[in-house]
C-alpha cells in the first residue's frame, strides 16, 4: 500500500499481516477521482478506518484534516504510524471506538464533515447501521458526500433517512455508492 498522489506521494503504508481487506490503488484511484473537486481544504471522516490509507490521501491530496475511526486498538495503531510517517499527523485524530459510538460523540460535539468514507467489513451491519445514523446526524453541511464501499454484488438502498444515492462506481469487486443530503 501506498499513497498514491499529493504531498506524501509514493510514502509506503505499514498494515497488519491479516484481518484487513486494503483497498486497491485502482479503486483508491478511481474514488479519488470522483472526489477530487471537493478534496481541497475539506473535513473528512474515515470510518472503518484500518490503517488509514483513504483519509490519509485524502489529507496528502489537500483536505484540511481527517478523523480516522478504528475500533480494534492494534490496528488504529497503524494509522498513527502511517500518519508519522507520512507526516501529516498535525491534520488528524484517531479514534479507537467502535464506529456507532464515535458517530454520536463527534455529533455530540457539535463535529462536521464535507466527505464520509465508510469502508466496513464486506457483508457487515454496520455499514447500514452507520449509514442510517449519518443520515439522522447533524455531521452533514449541505453538499457532503458520503461514500460507501461494499462488494459490487451488494446491492444498497437507494436511501438511508436522509441520504439518498446519487452514484455508482464499480471497481473490480469493489463497488462505491455515493450518497448526499436528499434536498427537502
Amino acid at each position: 500500500m501506498r499513497v498514491i498522489s499529493g504531498l506524501a506521494k509514493g510514502r509506503k503504508l505499514k498494515a497488519p499481516k491479516s484481518g484487513l481487506r486494503p483497498l486497491s490503488d485502482r479503486a483508491k484511484e478511481s474514488l479519488f477521482n470522483i472526489l477530487a473537486p471537493k478534496i481541497m481544504d475539506c473535513r473528512f471522516l474515515d470510518l472503518f478506518a484500518g490503517t488509514g490509507a483513504v483519509g490519509i490521501e485524502a489529507l496528502s491530496r489537500g483536505a484540511k484534516i481527517a478523523f480516522f475511526v478504528e475500533r480494534v486498538r492494534s490496528t488504529a495503531g497503524f494509522i498513527y504510524e502511517n500518519l508519522k510517517t507520512t507526516g501529516l499527523n498535525a491534520d488528524a485524530e484517531v479514534f479507537s471506538l467502535e464506529v456507532s459510538r464515535a458517530l454520536k460523540l463527534l455529533d455530540s460535539k457539535g463535529a462536521k464533515f464535507d466527505i464520509i468514507y465508510a469502508g466496513a467489513p464486506y457483508g457487515s451491519a454496520d455499514l447500514g447501521n452507520a449509514l442510517e445514523f449519518l443520515g439522522n446526524s447533524s455531521l452533514l453541511v449541505s453538499g457532503t458526500i458520503v461514500v460507501a464501499e461494499h462488494r459490487s454484488q451488494e446491492l444498497l438502498p437507494e436511501k438511508f433517512s436522509n441520504l439518498r444515492k446519487y452514484r455508482e462506481s464499480k471497481q473490480g469487486d469493489t463497488m462505491f455508492s455515493f450518497y448526499n443530503v436528499e434536498a427537502k
